[in-house]
């Protein structure tokens, strides 16, 4: 045999795409995530996938040379708070790879719970699982312009059949409303639609929408937060009549579009109570409220100038569908309906 032969047959072979020794490398780095779209019905058709709605952390797991890393949505490195997850990842039988998908904590009924989550994240990481449902890189190679439904198949062939901590997130073909309506009848969030034949685009699309279960309470509006940045309000300051008398709801100052705020404005401003005679509803902590004067007969709203009292990580409102997430009063289902607002 021939010296260029026998150098020939020693060449190492070419790494398999499974083989996760062959060739180490790093993690591949963050990249912007795709973002649904809030809308008011399920859309129809076969050619829509629908997911489960998780009331968690949308996260990134990035895989590579048998290190794991973990980003927010928004690209901060939180692999320090999950580590049951990476542990987990780091073992996948990949080169590398980059998974989007969402960290939630269970609860007893096998429901996603946020509020379960941000416990966890303060004292028991161990607890924290991840859902899988998409497959950006693998191995080297770019899938985000591969069909949705390819891209879940070779997700689903790299992770793990039983896993403690990462499992994929499963979906189905058409019936999407009849998913949503079981899904609202067992108290789970919503559901998450997206077309089968898209590609991964990292932004809000079209091809991505996600429909709540939504129930209703009427509120009352009983003052507004100004805002720094132009003539119109920060939020709107609710109410809620409760055993006869009018109790603090918390602040709404998303859902607006700019000809809808100064609308409002036209109609609140001649409203405004003027003067230091302001009677409040009750509120929780130490939070200053504004009052209205229905509680004793009036139709007068007041503006409320302490910029501080745009969140509180005291309000839990569960039931009521406002809850404290770090801080801030985030809108869930069921949403917050004020008079003289759409529902946000």
């Amino acid at each position: 045999m021939r010296a260029a032969e026998t150098a020939k047959l020693k060449r190492p072979a070419k790494a398999r795409s499974g083989d996760a020794e062959a060739q180490p490398t790093q993690p591949p780095p963050f990249r912007a995530v795709q973002l649904a779209t809030l809308v008011d019905a399920v859309p129809a058709g076969d050619r829509w996938l629908h997911e489960m709605k998780y009331d968690g952390y949308r996260t990134l797991v990035a895989v590579g040379g048998g290190e794991a890393r973990a980003y927010t949505r928004s690209g901060l490195d939180w692999s320090d708070r999950y580590p049951g997850i990476l542990s987990e990842a780091a073992k996948l039988r990949v080169r590398s790879a980059l998974i989007d998908g969402e960290a939630v904590v269970l609860d007893a009924n096998g429901k996603s719970s946020f509020q379960a989550l941000q416990g966890a994240l303060k004292g028991a990481p161990e607890t924290i699982d991840y859902f899988a449902f998409d497959l950006l890189e693998l191995d080297g190679e770019d899938l985000t312009r591969l069909p949705l439904v390819d891209r879940k198949e070779r997700l689903k062939a790299i992770l793990p059949a039983k896993s403690p901590h990462i499992r994929y997130s499963d979906h189905i073909q058409g019936n999407g409303e009849k998913l949503l309506n079981s899904f609202c009848q067992a108290g789970i969030e919503g559901v998450v639609s997206k077309l089968a034949t898209a590609k991964y685009v990292g932004s809000r699309a079209g091809s991505w929408v996600k429909t709540k279960c939504i129930k209703r309470q009427e509120f009352v509006v009983v003052g507004w937060t100004p805002s720094d940045k132009s003539r119109a309000f920060r939020s709107l300051i609710l109410g809620i009549h409760e055993d006869g008398k009018l109790r603090y709801a918390g602040k709404v100052g998303t859902g607006f579009n700019t000809d809808e705020l100064f609308r409002l404005m036209e109609i609140m401003e001649p409203l405004e109570q003027k003067g230091r005679d302001r009677r409040r509803p009750a509120r929780p902590g130490s939070w200053r409220a504004l009052a209205e004067t229905k509680a004793r007969g009036g139709n007068r709203l007041y503006r409320d100038d302490q910029r501080g009292d745009a969140a509180s990580p005291e309000l839990s409102w569960t039931a009521r569908g406002q809850e404290a997430r770090g801080g801030r009063a985030r809108d869930r289902a069921p949403r917050r309906r004020a008079a003289g607002t759409r529902d946000q």
